[in-house]
């Protein structure tokens, strides 16, 4: 049963709170279309990423080729810092879901930077904190919700993170796409489609701006995560 939302385990990973410009000059500034691959699943690792601006998706994909996606990564995350440890290949793949601007960091030059800089280390530990609540958060997911389920905690959960209230409402102000929610979640885009005309239709959801708009907030626990009149 669902009873809070968990603010710390978004799977939009956007606007970070954190500052690189102490390893800002030990890379180098890459500008990428959108869709282009960053580094693949099992590929030597040898860079670490800094996100400038953009949108980027982190994703598995399996022996048979389905993709899962673990996070929408923005502004002030990080890419392939699981290689700064023991990891010599990265352990999922990246690719960019917009236009973005990245600074490719050596792996050896940032490890130097990490055992030198107190405060840059904490604040690595600190995202990589973050991604491992999101890691947990779709572990439970997957294992004890269904999709609609899913779907309507991702939205609620994006409210609760990225939502800004106005007249009793809570406007999600993260824009994504009905495929974007669909990968994150694992699930397809038509039953993503067609919970949200559900919600929609039940006054639980509207859109005004382009922005989703959550209403009736506190009824969405007992009514749709908890008792599933959807």
């Amino acid at each position: 049963m669902i009873l809070t939302i968990d603010t710390k385990s978004s799977p939009w990973m956007e606007n970070l709170p954190y500052d690189w410009q102490d390893v800002a000059p030990l890379g180098q500034t890459i500008l990428l279309k959108k869709h282009e691959i960053i580094f693949h699943q099992d590929e030597p690792a040898g860079h670490i990423y800094v996100v400038m601006s953009g949108r980027i998706r982190m994703f598995f994909t399996s022996p048979s080729g389905d993709e899962k996606t673990i996070a929408i990564v923005g502004k002030n995350g990080l890419l392939g810092e699981s290689c700064l440890f023991d990891h010599p290949t990265y352990n999922h793949a990246v690719i960019t879901a917009s236009k973005a601007a990245l600074i490719k960091i050596p792996k050896e030059r940032f490890r130097e930077a990490w055992n030198q800089n107190t405060l840059l280390a904490h604040q690595a530990l600190r995202f990589i904190d973050l991604k491992n609540h999101v890691l947990i958060s779709h572990s439970m997911q997957l294992s004890f919700y269904s999709a609609t389920q899913r779907i309507c905690y991702t939205l609620l959960q994006l409210g609760s993170t990225y939502g800004k209230v106005s007249d009793g409402k809570r406007v999600i102000t993260v824009k994504f796409t009905h495929q974007e929610l669909a990968n994150v979640v694992g699930t397809s885009r038509v039953t993503v489609a067609n919970t949200m005309k559900e919600l929609e239709r039940q006054q639980f959801l509207s859109k005004e701006n382009g922005m989703y708009v959550i209403e009736k907030e506190s009824e969405w626990y007992s009514s749709v995560l908890v008792n599933m009149l959807l």
